[in-house]
């Protein structure tokens, strides 16, 4: 008998295909909403860049926690920016040896997926977006808001405000929804807390298919599905074709 013709080999080649199909689904199903941003979260830090305890550093690798900051980054997503659709997907680094405590288990990072931020900011306090972001008139209108002025005055790692004009080139969106999410105290000030990218649009939606099919990369079965997933925090989940 070859390995070819055994229970247990059928299995896992249904359960692949399986899984193939429902990562396939899963990004047909984000991609309807016309996803912008691949946005990844890292924990491995304190707010500043220093080392955590062992203590908080336990919490980096428990679920929970991280669907705890997850929750709370959406809620103030939707606080700023109104109906941002959005996907959170978790995964976890390898072990690691630290200096003092020895063998670690890897910490989680999050991968975000955002749907045009600017879209659904522009709607949300209804005044006019440019396709590439928005303008000073139109930060002079949102500066009526509470929740976009604490944005405009929250200082970054070099003590510096959207609103000093540091950054003339910098994209006004993208600086309002990093300093959003840093408003989540296991990211914070720190730069490599947080990297935002912009997913290119291409005919065919290549580009995120690609993006988002790295962020599943570490479901191998279908138990995974409810580890690496976000389901409750995330809008893959809603009515839709």
């Amino acid at each position: 008998m070859f390995l070819t013709d055994t229970t247990k080999y059928k299995e896992v080649v249904e359960q692949t295909k399986y899984l193939s199909n429902f990562k396939n689904f899963l990004c047909s199903r984000a991609y309807q909403f016309e996803p912008k941003y691949f946005v990844t979260m890292f924990y491995g830090r304190n707010s500043d860049g220093g080392f955590l305890s062992k203590e908080v550093y336990r919490k980096r690798w428990d679920r929970n926690e991280v669907r705890k900051t997850h929750r709370f980054i959406r809620s103030k997503l939707k606080q700023c920016f109104g109906d941002v659709p959005m996907v959170f997907v978790i995964e976890r680094h390898k072990e690691t040896i630290h200096p003092v405590w020895g063998e670690m288990k890897g910490a989680f990072h999050t991968h975000l997926y955002l749907g045009d931020v600017n879209k659904a900011l522009a709607k949300h306090y209804s005044i006019g977006v440019v396709e590439e972001g928005l303008h000073e008139l139109q930060l002079e209108e949102l500066s009526l808001y509470p929740e976009i002025l604490r944005l405009l005055y929250q200082e970054d790692y070099f003590g510096c405000t959207i609103n000093s004009g540091r950054r003339k080139d910098a994209n006004l969106t993208e600086l309002l929804l990093d300093a959003c999410i840093r408003q989540a105290k296991w990211i914070g000030k720190f730069p490599d807390n947080l990297d935002i990218k912009e997913i290119k649009n291409d005919p065919f939606g290549l580009e995120f298919k690609r993006t988002f099919h790295y962020g599943l990369k570490q479901i191998d079965k279908e138990d995974d599905l409810n580890n690496v997933l976000d389901w409750h925090n995330s809008d893959l989940q809603k009515n839709g074709n």
